[in-house]
Protein backbone atom coordinates (compact mmCIF):
# COMPACT_ATOMS: atom_id res chain seq x y z
CA UNK A 1 0.00 0.00 0.00
CA UNK A 2 1.20 3.42 -1.03
CA UNK A 3 0.71 5.93 1.42
CA UNK A 4 1.31 9.43 0.34
CA UNK A 5 0.69 13.48 1.92
CA UNK A 6 -1.20 16.11 0.22
CA UNK A 7 -2.40 19.37 0.92
CA UNK A 8 -6.26 20.26 0.87
CA UNK A 9 -6.66 23.86 -0.38
CA UNK A 10 -9.76 25.48 1.24
CA UNK A 11 -12.86 23.70 0.35
CA UNK A 12 -10.51 20.29 1.60
CA UNK A 13 -10.54 19.34 -1.89
CA UNK A 14 -7.65 17.07 -2.81
CA UNK A 15 -6.01 15.68 -6.19
CA UNK A 16 -6.08 11.92 -6.44
CA UNK A 17 -4.02 9.76 -8.50
CA UNK A 18 -4.78 9.20 -12.11
CA UNK A 19 -5.99 5.61 -11.58
CA UNK A 20 -8.95 7.56 -9.66
CA UNK A 21 -10.05 9.48 -12.83
CA UNK A 22 -13.76 8.76 -13.98
CA UNK A 23 -14.23 6.57 -10.73
CA UNK A 24 -16.91 6.68 -8.60
CA UNK A 25 -14.75 6.17 -5.28
CA UNK A 26 -16.45 5.97 -1.78
CA UNK A 27 -14.80 8.25 1.16
CA UNK A 28 -15.56 5.97 4.31
CA UNK A 29 -14.61 7.98 7.89
CA UNK A 30 -12.56 5.61 9.80
CA UNK A 31 -11.85 7.74 12.63
CA UNK A 32 -11.93 11.40 13.92
CA UNK A 33 -9.26 12.43 11.65
CA UNK A 34 -8.84 9.99 9.60
CA UNK A 35 -10.79 9.09 6.00
CA UNK A 36 -10.46 5.71 3.61
CA UNK A 37 -10.94 6.37 -0.46
CA UNK A 38 -11.52 3.32 -1.89
CA UNK A 39 -13.20 2.82 -5.85
CA UNK A 40 -16.40 1.65 -5.92
CA UNK A 41 -16.41 -2.02 -7.70
CA UNK A 42 -19.22 -3.12 -10.16
CA UNK A 43 -21.33 -5.83 -10.25
CA UNK A 44 -19.52 -7.70 -12.70
CA UNK A 45 -15.86 -6.98 -10.59
CA UNK A 46 -17.04 -8.63 -7.90
CA UNK A 47 -18.43 -11.65 -9.80
CA UNK A 48 -15.16 -11.83 -11.60
CA UNK A 49 -13.46 -12.09 -7.87
CA UNK A 50 -15.42 -15.38 -7.41
CA UNK A 51 -13.31 -18.53 -7.12
CA UNK A 52 -14.37 -22.08 -5.80
CA UNK A 53 -12.15 -21.66 -2.76
CA UNK A 54 -15.01 -18.57 -1.70
CA UNK A 55 -17.68 -20.37 -3.05
CA UNK A 56 -20.46 -21.68 -0.60
CA UNK A 57 -23.23 -24.03 -0.98
CA UNK A 58 -26.79 -23.30 -0.13
CA UNK A 59 -27.43 -22.56 3.47
CA UNK A 60 -30.51 -23.83 5.19
CA UNK A 61 -32.82 -21.28 6.68
CA UNK A 62 -35.46 -23.01 8.19
CA UNK A 63 -39.16 -23.99 6.97
CA UNK A 64 -40.51 -21.27 4.68
CA UNK A 65 -42.52 -18.49 6.62
CA UNK A 66 -45.68 -15.24 5.41
CA UNK A 67 -46.21 -15.23 1.56
CA UNK A 68 -42.89 -17.15 0.01
CA UNK A 69 -44.50 -20.70 0.57
CA UNK A 70 -47.21 -20.87 -2.33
Amino acid sequence: MVVGTRKTDRRARIVLPDDFANETVIIERVGTNELRLRKKRTLTQLVAGITPENLHGEWDTGPAVGNEAL
